[in-house]
Formats: C-alpha cells, structure tokens, sequence
C-alpha cells in the first residue's frame, strides 16, 4: 500500500499580527522615539550653540582686526548708559564699524561715515562739547549720517541685510524681527556697568553720586581705547556677550522699545514716538548697552544672566517688554543654563546664569582691578 505524505500548500493564509501585538509594537516605537527626541533635540541645539559662539569669535576677530588697521578699537556707538535722551552715542554703531573685517566691505561702502552732523541737522553745543538733534546727544566726535535718514534710501536697504554673524541661531524668532526686514543683532558689546555692590542690583538714579561711582567702563568707548588699555587683562574682560531675541514691540512677548529718541525724523515707518531701533545691527542703541539688570521690574532687581527667562515673555512683574527685562538689553540667550560671551583676547567662553552678580560685574569691567574666576 503506497504512503503518501501531505505537506502544507505555499498558498495557504499567514496568520496576521493581533490588535495586541500592532499596540505592543506601537508602543515600543513610542517609547524608543521618546527616549530618542530629547537627544537629537540636545544635538541641535549644540550645533546652535556652537554656531553662535563661532558668531562671536568672528565679532571679536573684527575688533581685532580693526585694532590692527586703525590703531584703536571701535567705537562704542553708544558712548554711556544714562538711561535717558541724555546717553551719548556716536552716529554708526561698532557692527557698523567693524562689517569690513567681518567680509562685508561692499554693505559698509553703502553707508555715509564722513558727512557731519551738521549735514542732517543736528547743532553742536560748545557749552557741552557734543551734538543734538531731534531729541538725541551725540558724541563731539561723532562723523556720517545715520542709517535711518531719509535723505537717502540705499542707507535703510543696506541696514536691512541679514548677516548670519550676527544672529544667533537659537533664538526662537530667527533673523526676522519687525515689518520693515532692518537685520537682527542678537549680541552685546558693554559700554558700562553700573550695579551696586551691596544691592547687586542698578544704582540709581542715574547721575547720582551713588550711581557715579557704581560705574565701571568696558572695553569700548568713544574716545579711541586700545586692547593695551585693558588693564584687567583681555583674558579677563567680555567684550561683547549675547543678548538675543530682542524685536520689534509689534512682535508679541519679544518686543520691546527704546527711551532714546533716534538723531533723523521723517523716516519711512519709524519707531513708535521716533524712538530707536534697540534690535537692529545698524543701530547705535542695540549694539552696544550698559549691563544694569532688571531695575524696572516690580520684583526682584539682581543684575543676572538670563534675568526673568521664564515663561517665554517674562512675568508680570518683568515682562520681556519692558526695558532691561529679559533679553532687552541685559546678558541673555536661549541656550539651557547660560549664555555665550567673547573676551577681549578673542577666546570665546561660555557664561552660566548661575554666575554671581559681581562676577559679572567684574568681568564687564575693563580696568576695575578686580580679576575674579569665572564658573
């Protein structure tokens, strides 16, 4: 009797995955994303971070390399911080100063830096060696006209180039800040600080004795410093340090407004009551401040990095658009725990917002005789 063996048919039916197996699986590679993200978010964000502190070693190579050219540093483009129309400022601002050493000689052509002040109508006062006009101070020095003046348009066009340098790639908002497309600036050079050391907060009112000898200069001014007059060491002294996600005050939470009045009137879509741009590279005000901390908060006052940081806009008592709050005009930056910041050797170190008050203070100062070890 023959024996035959039936074997199973290559067309018989696969049995599928169950409803419990798809979710088990599902829920694994839920699991193995959510252990991943925070990762690969972790990754982005150092190369972010590394993207702007190479920002900052070409912003102070420019420095440097103007050094070398003229025989001095860049102006401060703001001379003081008074916290009033009275701060004195120079017409461009040090981003202006520096562009040719930075590879864009051909934008800095486009601007006027010879013309006086007198050439848009500003009057020099004898009594007080400066300039006025509209409102503004300008520095006795002071040489060009500035990017805003209407009497040529090809000055705003040159003031509304993006230069990658010059923002940092962290900040939620990018390179576009307002309307009108002015170029973002999302760093600090300091021209002073003025904090008082037994409040660690601003010493006010500004003028006072108590505020005068609060005051310690930075590196840049406006009467031709060298890196020689540093005499805290370069190594030791910031140069110029983030202060990102500053705008214009139509852009929710990030917005803000300076308490100077801009030199030129009759631009096309000015500031709000004419004042100046505090967000724009090509602006004297934006580029260079005075490190004071958050004195028009209704709460706490110490001069920190990264004062007020949370929620996204500050709180009530510091909103982000007021001014020194926040990212408007004090050390701030949207990496985790700290910000970025060049000394005035040209090395680049990173700054913890766990950093005390006076440490700070210190390492602002140029010549303070107080060299302290940062964290």
């Amino acid at each position: 009797m023959l024996n035959f063996t039936v074997g199973k048919s290559p067309y018989a039916k696969r049995r599928g995955f169950t409803l419990v197996e798809l979710l088990v699986v599902i829920a694994i590679i839920g699991v193995l994303v959510a252990l991943l993200l925070p990762a690969v978010q972790a990754a982005r964000e150092a190369s972010r971070r590394s993207s702007c502190s190479n920002n900052l070693k070409q912003i102070g190579l420019g420095v440097h390399n103007f050094e070398s050219s003229h025989m001095r540093m860049p102006d401060a483009g703001q001379c003081d911080s008074t916290g009033s129309s009275s701060t004195v400022y120079m017409v461009h601002s040090t981003a202006t100063q520096i562009l040719p050493y930075i590879e864009q000689q051909a934008l800095y052509d486009k601007f006027d830096h010879e013309s006086s002040p007198a050439s848009f109508g500003a009057t020099f006062n004898a009594m007080n060696n400066n300039w006025t006009s509209n409102g503004a101070t300008l520095h006795a020095n002071a040489k060009g006209r500035p990017y805003n003046d209407p009497a040529n348009s090809k000055w705003q066009e040159a003031a509304k180039a993006h230069i990658a340098t010059f923002v940092c790639p962290s900040t939620p908002l990018g390179k576009k800040r307002d309307t009108d497309g002015y170029g973002a600036w999302d760093y600090m050079f300091i021209a002073l600080t003025d904090i008082d050391e037994s409040t660690k907060a601003r010493a006010v009112p500004s003028g006072s004795a108590a505020w005068l000898a609060a005051v310690v200069p930075g590196m840049l001014n406006c009467e031709g410093s060298r890196m020689s007059s540093v005499t805290d060491g370069t190594s030791n002294t910031f140069l110029c340090i983030e202060d990102a996600g500053r705008a214009h005050p139509s852009v929710a939470k990030f917005g803000a407004t300076s308490s100077r009045p801009s030199p030129v009137s009759g631009e096309p879509n000015p500031m709000p009551m004419g004042l100046r741009r505090m967000y724009a590279w090509a602006d004297a005000d934006a580029v260079t401040n005075g490190f004071s901390g958050p004195h028009n908060s209704t709460g706490v006052k110490t001069a920190k990095v990264n004062n007020h940081k949370t929620p996204q806009g500050g709180p009530a008592e510091c909103s982000w658009q007021t001014n020194n709050c926040g990212p408007n005009d004090e050390p701030f930056a949207f990496h985790p725990a700290g910000v970025n910041a060049v000394l005035g050797d040209g090395s680049v170190r990173f700054v913890s917002e766990s950093t005390d008050t006076l440490v700070l203070k210190a390492w602002a100062g140029a010549s303070d005789g107080k060299v302290l070890q940062l964290d």
